[in-house]
C-alpha cells in the first residue's frame, strides 16, 4: 500500500502483487509481490509506448 504513493502505478496492479505475493510466499510475499508486478507493469507500458511511437515514424 506504501508503494502506491510513488510509483505512477493503478492501485488495482499494487493490490494484485500484494495478494498473489502474499499467496505465493507469505508474509515475504506481501511486501515483494507488489514491487515485482509493478516493475512488470512499467516495463509492459514503455513497450507499449515504444510500439505506438515507432509505428507513427513508419
Amino acid at each position: 500500500i506504501l508503494l502506491g504513493r510513488g510509483v505512477d502505478a493503478p492501485m488495482l496492479v499494487i493490490f494484485l502483487g500484494a495478494i498473489g505475493g502474499l499467496l505465493l510466499s507469505g508474509i515475504l510475499g506481501l511486501f515483494i509481490g507488489p514491487v515485482v508486478l509493478v516493475f512488470g507493469y512499467t516495463l509492459f507500458m514503455d513497450w507499449l509506448a515504444h510500439e505506438a511511437e515507432s509505428a507513427e515514424n513508419i
